[in-house]
């Protein structure tokens, strides 16, 4: 099996909470945070810094925070996790399929399992002190204690509008922004220096005038030439991954 590896500098996303303001439902919110946790771990994107510019941030924040951490539990896990208002939709969302969530009916030589107190989705209860395990014996269930270098999920962090605009990696995405295929070079280079920060705007918009013409500079436009009048964020979101990952593999 095949697991991929972490990328050799951070992937950082940066969108605003209030992208769920339009939202008018635990079901709706679920679904849209659903497709971001999908697309942040299909482009192995380190964290997601949120915006807490929302007057519901506090209630997002606890429902974003319960729902990353359910998404991110293989399956024989999940049933440790208490009941909670703001899982009562997760059963709607797409799976994941991050390396460890990939578990056989039949124990498989390779596979990577996480465990809780001695539960790893195995027959019997293993005594391993580790938090993961790589099966080595199919037959006999070996394994060995594995805390290996493998990507392992997104990872959430709420923040203040005015923290992110200190990253020295930050870009932009911005339809005013430069053609990001022509600044290839410049943007390998950022990557290999400090990582990346990609920063989504709000629904409400104008974010370059609200930052000033200073970050023009660090604008790219991830959809030249596009042919709709207006791009929601998560749509942003996967457009500029699925470019950025092509420019940094």
């Amino acid at each position: 099996m095949m697991f991929p590896f972490p990328r050799y500098k951070p992937l950082n996303v940066v969108l605003f909470l209030s992208i769920f303001d339009i939202e008018n439902s635990l079901l709706e919110i679920t679904l849209k945070l659903s497709f971001i946790l999908r697309v942040t771990n299909t482009f192995r994107v380190n964290k997601i810094y949120w915006i807490t510019d929302s007057v519901n941030s506090t209630k997002l924040e606890k429902i974003i925070k319960d729902i990353t951490k359910y998404a991110l539990l293989p399956p024989y896990l999940k049933k440790y996790v208490p009941i909670s208002r703001n899982l009562k939709k997760v059963g709607l969302m797409s799976p994941l399929a991050i390396p460890y969530h990939l578990i056989f009916k039949q124990v498989v030589e390779g596979e990577i399992r996480l465990g809780f107190k001695g539960d790893f989705g195995l027959k019997k209860r293993i005594n391993s002190s580790s938090k993961s395990i790589l099966i080595t014996d199919s037959l006999k269930v070996g394994y060995i204690d594995y805390s290996g270098f493998y990507y392992s999920g997104v990872k959430n962090e709420f923040v203040d509008f005015n923290k992110i605009l200190n990253f020295d990696n930050l870009i932009i995405a911005s339809r005013n922004g430069k053609n990001p295929l022509k600044a290839k070079e410049e943007l390998a280079n950022l990557y290999s220096k400090y990582g990346l920060t990609l920063l989504i705007g709000p629904p409400a918009g104008n974010l370059l005038q609200r930052l000033g013409k200073q970050y023009l500079d660090k604008s790219y436009n991830f959809v030249i030439k596009q042919g709709v009048l207006d791009i929601r964020a998560e749509e942003a979101l996967a457009y500029s991954l699925s470019i950025l990952n092509l420019l940094l593999s």
